[in-house]
């Protein structure tokens, strides 16, 4: 067996984009294996192998660890590459400043998409418009907060004027909220870093259009 990268993912998933933007940033060939979110698909047996929350993404590591052959969690699949790829790096050096890094990313990862996903909107209503309006409370919160903290480190990116790990949470979060009807320019940082980040040839080589 060849050894070698497949990454499980659905083309709108924001969790699936920041892992392919990661891979094109540091340039990792990889095979990109779709996976329907909008079907049963996710909790078949054979994608509850890869995942037993039946999540995406999943990197599949093919021939390379004798124990482990999937993983799954978009931030622990970023933490590896960053260490098996330091190369651009997704971090900045200083301690304090890799703290921050992930506590931006931690109000997107954890506070804000978890609660927009398409069973948990369904499971606090099954109509359209009250789950649009959950969305959209949970979308501000977060980027209120995230407008507010990277105030202090923010360049062209939200760490300076290279993009680093919570960049790659921050701008499929902008997606969400644009397909929620939600004017960035309520968050002019955001709004900042978002214009500069989508003109970039990673971020364009991961968007969901290309993967749809």
């Amino acid at each position: 067996m060849t050894p070698g990268l497949r990454l499980f993912h659905y083309w709108r998933s924001s969790s699936s984009w920041r892992v392919r933007w990661a891979l094109a940033i540091k340039g990792v060939s990889c095979e990109f294996e779709p996976i329907n979110l909008l079907s049963e698909e996710p909790e078949s047996q054979t994608h509850l192998k890869r995942n037993p929350m039946g999540y995406v993404p999943v990197l599949e590591l093919v021939g390379i660890h004798p124990k482990i052959r999937y993983l799954g969690e978009s931030v622990a699949i970023l933490e590896w590459l960053e260490e098996t790829h330091p190369n651009p790096p997704l971090f900045p050096s200083d301690a304090l400043l890799k703290a921050r890094c992930r506590q931006l990313a931690e109000i997107l990862n954890s506070g804000t998409q978890p609660l927009q996903n398409p069973s948990v909107a369904a499971y606090f209503s099954n109509n359209p418009i009250e789950q649009q309006k959950w969305n959209t409370h949970w979308i501000r919160k977060g980027l209120n907060a995230y407008e507010t903290i990277v105030q202090e480190t923010s360049g062209k990116f939200s760490m300076g004027d290279s993009i680093t790990f919570p960049d790659l949470f921050l701008i499929p979060q902008c997606y969400n909220a644009k397909r929620n009807e939600i004017s960035l320019e309520e968050f002019p940082t955001i709004y900042h870093i978002y214009q500069q980040a989508i003109q970039t040839e990673a971020c364009q080589a991961s968007c969901p259009e290309k993967f749809q």
